[in-house]
């Protein structure tokens, strides 16, 4: 299978979702729209126009807001190409901006949260997560690593899956194939300790610190969460065969 990867940040790859994808056999093709950057030889870097060709979309993080779309003119043409995989039953996979922006393609209302969440939080998996096909059997108050200030309503068709106190939209699947994820289950640990510098320059403080309590945090929880994500990815593949099957 081919599937179709777009980065919204080089600073937010798609890590262990790569992995998983790589390791099983399938076809990966990245490209960074915001930058027009392909890492495909075959395809430019824009947003594609149509699923033609792909059997899968993930849609990952990044840095810009659905609430300045004037400054990113490859938001809307993400937003018709995702609508355009649920229409021709292929699977998509939204990770915290991707995440945002599926439920704003599906006529949810993105918004301010407030507030930063950052670092590794808890998760409280609802009761149709016990029958989700993605996250059935996810260890309980499992933290996963979070960095963002936008939340969203869902769409009135959405299915929640998981939530936290401080910002309820966690997780939700529309229909039978199209997942929204706001926690970055991708990443893997360079790309967690250059987070922590990052974090470190938008607070305007020394990054020793928060790299250090970084490289603490991922020696506590990134084998779980790695573990999670590679089941996660696992899973999204198999229902990508399925619907590929299927058509």
């Amino acid at each position: 299978m081919r599937i179709l990867f777009l980065m919204n940040d080089e600073g937010s790859p798609p890590g262990v979702l790569l992995e998983e994808t790589q390791a099983l056999g399938h076809r990966p093709s990245v490209l960074v729209p915001y930058k027009n950057i392909s890492h495909d030889p075959e395809l430019p870097g824009a947003v594609p126009t149509s699923p033609d060709g792909f059997d899968g979309l993930v849609v990952l993080g990044g840095a810009m807001s659905i609430l300045d779309e004037a400054d990113h003119p490859f938001i809307d043409p993400t937003r018709h190409l995702m609508r355009a995989f649920d229409t021709a039953q292929k699977p998509v996979l939204g990770v915290c901006f991707g995440a945002q922006l599926l439920a704003d393609a599906h006529g949810g209302r993105v918004k301010s949260l407030g507030h930063t969440e950052w670092g590794f939080l808890p998760q409280t998996w609802l009761p149709a997560a016990k029958e989700d096909v993605l996250l059935a059997e996810s260890p309980p108050g499992l933290p996963l690593m979070q960095w963002h200030g936008d939340t969203f309503d869902l769409p009135s068709e959405a299915v929640p899956l998981s939530t936290r106190l401080d910002c309820p939209g966690q997780a939700f699947r529309i229909g039978e194939i199209n997942w929204g994820l706001q926690f970055h289950l991708e990443l893997d640990q360079p790309t967690l300790l250059n987070w922590a510098k990052l974090h470190a320059d938008e607070l305007k403080e020394e990054p020793a610190p928060h790299i250090a309590q970084m490289e603490k945090d991922i020696a506590i929880y990134h084998h779980a969460q790695a573990d999670f994500a590679h089941m996660v990815m696992r899973r999204w593949l198999d229902v990508c065969a399925d619907a590929k099957r299927g058509r």
